[in-house]
């Protein structure tokens, strides 16, 4: 199995970035992990980067802005150039008008409830899973 170089963890609570890190690094410890706490500091990572993450885990429930925030401007910025970039959707309530309007854009790959981490995680850093 061949996982993803660098994945890019948003979440407004670090307890969650942390064990998302912890999982990640279980899978594969060679995977490189960006953690932002904020979509500002999402984006000023991305910007940093000389190549976007493979994949990106981003919460749904954020203060200031939100998921929707971030793929919004993730489009917008980054798209273009990283159209194989897998984006994941993170949620720990899963309300059905959030999962159909994540799921209404093309870089969205999954709307997943954080309490099921352990069973998407590690399939989503493999490399060419969809």
């Amino acid at each position: 199995m061949e996982y993803v170089r660098s994945v890019l963890l948003i979440d407004d609570n670090p307890s969650c970035n942390f064990i998302m890190s912890e999982f990640i690094k279980l899978a594969d410890p060679n995977i490189e992990v960006f953690e932002a706490d904020s979509v500002e500091d999402a984006m000023e990572i991305l910007a940093n980067l000389p190549v976007c993450p493979e994949v990106i885990y981003v919460d749904v429930n954020m203060p200031v802005l939100n998921g929707f925030d971030f793929i919004e401007r993730y489009e917008q910025g980054y798209l273009i150039n990283n159209p194989h970039s897998k984006i994941f959707m993170l949620s720990s309530s899963l309300r059905e008008e959030d999962k159909l309007r994540a799921m209404g854009h093309s870089c969205v790959k999954d709307f997943v409830s954080k309490n099921d981490i352990d069973s998407f995680l590690q399939s989503t850093l493999l490399k060419g899973v969809a």
